[in-house]
């Protein structure tokens, strides 16, 4: 959140001067708060209907990359790292009510809209009202808000990654990196970019806009700011701002209080309430101590371990340490308010995108908070996945990584909170696991001769799962992976670590054996990607498939028929058919033109896609810290230079979104509107004209299309060599003999 009621009074203060001023500079730029303009825009208004990565947005954002570049600018991307830590016994609101209420608006409107859509009764008014649902539905969406920049930092990592852009992840906040980078006295940055909660720190002024095509850029002068609200000092200006709301303290519950203040208020009357009470916080808190709200915030406690954690924030220095800033005058406490201390090697780690934040906030805080995901998830099957199926993965995780730190880590729990439930709680306890996860995966040291002899012998490149699985099929390769670390002779090259790190990833999932053999799961995995090549890029979609059959969430069982976009053509059984064979080509990719999404939605596979994003995403969180402990074990080089390409290079990136599985539920909603078995010829032009109209952004409808079969075709391989292993493994052969028919 930013400065609650700041912008609006700040944004008509702002100037405007000639981006040439900027030419030969190197500007820090806050990469969440840069995100956020774009998806503000409003260029991929469905992204939040549809998940995956916004491709208008993307074009957009290497657009204006390459105007900055052209203008002789540098930018420096700073992510912003791990939170901070929340005063213990205020619970979080983790409902996010308005956006829910938004969601349930715009699916409304979406069901109007398929209800418009028959071909029936076609007529003039029919056609305007659907034009009218159609733009309606696009600005309910996107004024639902729910996508968040941290969302797409890896997405946007990438991409300044192709575009040779530098970037780093801060310790926790981007501002205060920021403005150490400004302030050194080597000066890393000659401006900032990023929004005004920058303002908070140590900085003169801090750009808010850089407009390429207009080639000027607006900025904001803090000293302007703080004579326009009475010459106020510095410290009086931080405090107003705190008080009014912001990431490090709620808002002073007395300005949101009618009898107070009658209309919403502004910084101006928090400066005014300051004026007339001692000019600072302390003395505006003191006032209103025994205010029921303000007791039950203890709002005074949490404004000066707000106001610490602004003056003493964590940063990272030029010389690799992590500390406060103003050091020399930091108290001995920072641990209290900004969070409990990591080793500064696992802070470099994130830094260069090793490892994210997202599992070192549950463990310094002991707190993982579940929000809902995009769909909002109401299913039973997406609460049960995150309030229990998830648990052991996650346990394990939190297991490895906490090894090579300090006991006090070992045994430190992480409580699980959920928004649908506000006194449920789980409780991961990764002290006690047998055995233990890095012993497991000590005895992957496979050296880079033996790689490239392996993948000479198999002709599949390394540095993938595609690879990693297929090449234990031969047990006599697999019994000479059983290497033990040799200190002369780390592992050194990308291929090796990233290779490496799947395997050892592999084995903790249960696919491979201590010995290295594949296990009964392994052998499933073998057999779907048997079927699969490089060129195909199935082999994340077939293993997360068959993460997904082990946890029974991969079935023919009739689960979101009610909402909107589940099939509706033909009989009972074919309709189940539909929806399981949309729901595997969900995890392919749609090929899309950079625009934004334009096509029919689905509530029904939204909700599938929140089910495997969330499985997804505790994968990627296991793989980075199975790299990370590989890393802190000395297991691999660390005199390296290539970190940004390692983070990058491994699994569980991309989030393909759900355009694949609309394209193929639209395909066979066609067939079966059919009156009888449609030729090929007809099967043809459904493919490659009849859909394709539904889809217009799509780059290539029909090659997508027989990509998602040949998905499905992995899969129901694995399902064939799972055997018993699969429940109700007989509706498969069922379910693509019907498809044969129809492909």
């Amino acid at each position: 959140m930013g400065i609650r009621s700041f912008e609006k009074w700040a944004t008509s203060r702002t100037q405007t001067s000639p981006l040439s001023t900027l030419k030969d500079a190197v500007v820090g730029i806050e990469a969440a708060y840069y995100i956020d303009r774009f998806l503000k825009s409003g260029i991929d208004p469905l992204l939040v209907a549809t998940g995956g990565f916004p491709l208008a947005t993307k074009k957009a954002i290497e657009d204006d990359l390459d105007g900055l570049l052209a203008s002789g600018i540098t930018p420096l991307f700073v992510f912003s790292g791990m939170d901070t830590v929340k005063k213990p016994g205020v619970n979080e609101d983790l409902r996010e009510t308005s956006r829910f209420e938004t969601q349930k608006q715009a699916w409304e409107l979406c069901r109007r809209y398929e209800d418009c859509t028959s071909p029936e009764e076609e007529s003039d008014a029919k056609e305007g009202l659907r034009e009218k649902l159609s733009r309606d539905v696009a600005q309910t969406f996107r004024s639902s808000g729910s996508l968040r920049a941290e969302n797409l930092f890896r997405f946007f990592q990438k991409v300044l990654r192709e575009k040779n852009v530098d970037f780093f992840v801060a310790p926790y906040s981007a501002w205060a990196q920021l403005a150490y980078l400004a302030n050194s006295p080597r000066q890393y940055v000659d401006a900032i970019m990023g929004s005004f909660d920058t303002l908070l720190f140590e900085v003169d002024r801090v750009i808010v806009n850089i407009d390429v095509q207009q080639a000027q850029f607006s900025w904001i002068s803090k000293l302007q700011c703080q004579d326009d609200l009475g010459k106020v000092s510095s410290d009086m200006f931080v405090d107003a701002c705190m008080l009014s709301g912001s990431t490090f303290l709620p808002t002073f519950p007395p300005l949101e209080n009618p009898s107070v203040y009658q209309k919403p208020f502004n910084i101006r009357d928090v400066v005014s309430m300051m004026f007339t009470m001692g000019k600072t916080a302390t003395a505006v808190c003191t006032h209103y101590q025994d205010e029921a709200q303000v007791q039950r915030l203890d709002y005074l406690d949490r404004y000066q371990r707000g106001r610490l954690a602004v003056k003493h924030h964590v940063i990272l220095t030029d010389d690799g340490k992590v500390e406060p800033l103003d050091v020399d005058h930091a108290p001995w406490d920072v641990h209290e308010f900004i969070g409990q201390r990591l080793p500064e090697e696992l802070y470099f780690y994130m830094s260069k995108g090793i490892i994210g934040p997202r599992v070192l906030n549950w463990l310094t805080s002991g707190q993982l908070l579940e929000r809902p995901p995009l769909d909002n998830g109401e299913s039973p099957q997406y609460r049960r996945l995150v309030r229990d199926q998830l648990s052991p993965l996650r346990t394990q995780t939190l297991a490895l990584l906490s090894q090579p730190l300090s006991r006090f880590y070992h045994r430190k729990d992480v409580t699980v909170r959920f928004w649908f439930d506000d006194d449920l709680q789980r409780t991961l306890s990764h002290k006690d696991i047998v055995p233990a996860p890095r012993d497991l995966v000590s005895n992957w040291n496979v050296t880079q001769s033996a790689l490239d002899k392996r993948v000479q012998e198999i002709g599949l490149p390394p540095n993938t799962l595609l690879f990693a699985v297929r090449s234990l099929a031969d047990k006599e390769f697999a019994s000479s992976t059983l290497t033990a670390k040799t200190t002369s002779k780390l592992l050194s090259s990308k291929d090796e670590i990233i290779t490496n790190v799947i395997w050892r990833f592999l084995l903790l999932r249960g696919y491979i054996d201590d010995r290295h053999n594949l296990t009964a799961w392994g052998s499933a995995l073998q057999a779907a990607m048997s079927t699969l090549t490089p060129a195909d890029g199935l082999d994340e979609a077939v293993l997360i498939a068959v993460e997904l059959l082990r946890l029974d969430l991969l079935s023919p069982e009739n689960i979101f028929s009610s909402y909107v976009g589940a099939p509706a053509n033909g009989s009972e059984k074919d309709k189940q058919t539909c929806a399981l064979i949309s729901r595997v080509a969900c995890l392919g990719t749609l090929h899309a033109k950079p625009i934004g999404f334009t096509g029919p939605l689905s509530h029904s596979l939204l909700a599938f896609h929140s089910i495997f994003s969330a499985l997804r995403d505790a994968l990627r969180d296991l793989i980075e810290v199975v790299a990370a402990n590989m890393l802190l074990n000395a297991d691999a080089d660390r005199d390296r230079d290539d970190w940004v390409d390692i983070g990058l290079g491994l699994p569980f990136i991309n989030d393909p979104g759900c355009g694949l599985g609309i394209a193929v539920n639209l395909y066979l909603e066609e067939i079966n509107r059919e009156p009888a078995d449609p030729s090929a010829k007809r099967k043809k032009t459904i493919k490659e004209q009849d859909v394709v109209k539904l889809l217009p952004n799509s780059v290539d409808l029909p090659a997508d299309l027989d990509t998602a079969f040949r998905l499905w075709d992995a899969v129901v391989r694995g399902v064939q060599a799972a055997g018993e292993l699969v429940e109700d493994s007989s509706a498969w052969p069922e379910a693509d003999s019907w498809l044969k028919s129809r492909r």
